[in-house]
């Protein structure tokens, strides 16, 4: 049996249950409009990321204990590259970022969660663009949905970039491992200055799915789609920016 179906199955039991309630608890987490949530069949859950992507288990959690299901997450691909992390993702059924993989999890009806800002999203500073969306103008998951024949369901997650303050990205370890900037580690803050997060309240708040009906190779249907995603989330982010 692959990692995830035990991890799927565990999720099932009193343990399973009490462990999804862990981060819940933690953060004192609640999600909005979970009417929005699909109770069958393939979506692909889009928002806001936040330091070190505890979100992602946060939101994978409310998700299961609201609707029964499982959310399969997908993951900057080069964290793949380092052991027993990627053993981790494995396990907890993420996938690398890669769009056939996606498509075909979205057409077999299953929950596809992503971020589309990335590690620039999750590691924001917290100075100059905390709650701001750092998208660029990527728009693989619109295309993805739109070939998959899926909707997208925004959730905009407000309270996450309080767990820690960003207070810079070291210029050296992050790209001796994985050969970019881009992979500068952050300086984050947590707890008395530690790696712990804060425990602040988290809300999640799911918005009503985009239609996702066009044609993946026309620019203006993409863009149509992926720019509906990002006032949707944005449009809440504004409310606390």
């Amino acid at each position: 049996m692959p990692a995830f179906d035990h991890v799927r199955a565990l999720g099932d039991t009193a343990l399973g249950r009490r462990l999804r309630e862990l981060p819940i608890d933690y953060f004192r987490a609640t999600m909005e409009g979970v009417h929005h949530l699909p109770r069958e069949g393939g979506a692909l859950l889009v928002g806001n990321h936040a330091m070190t992507g505890l979100d992602g288990f946060v939101l994978g959690a409310l998700v299961a204990r609201e609707t029964g299901r499982h959310v399969r997450f997908l993951g900057e691909r080069n964290l793949w590259r380092i052991p027993v992390l990627r053993e981790l993702l494995d396990a907890v059924g993420a996938l690398p970022g890669e769009p056939g993989a996606a498509t075909e999890l979205l057409r077999k009806g299953e929950l596809v969660g992503v971020y589309p800002g990335g590690i620039e999203d999750s590691w924001k500073l917290t100075t100059t663009q905390r709650y701001r969306l750092q998208w660029g103008n990527r728009a693989g998951f619109a295309r993805v949905a739109i070939r998959a024949q899926v909707p997208i369901v925004p959730v905009a997650a407000l309270g996450i970039d309080e767990m820690y303050d960003v207070v810079a990205r070291e210029p050296v370890l992050g790209r001796t491992l994985l050969g970019s900037p881009r992979y500068d580690f952050p300086l984050a803050l947590g707890v008395l200055g530690t790696p712990i997060p804060r425990r602040v309240p988290q809300r999640y708040c799911v918005q009503p799915p985009i239609d996702t009906t066009g044609e993946a190779d026309d620019p203006t249907h993409v863009e149509r789609i992926r720019a509906a995603t990002f006032d949707a989330i944005d449009q809440v982010l504004r409310t606390i920016r």
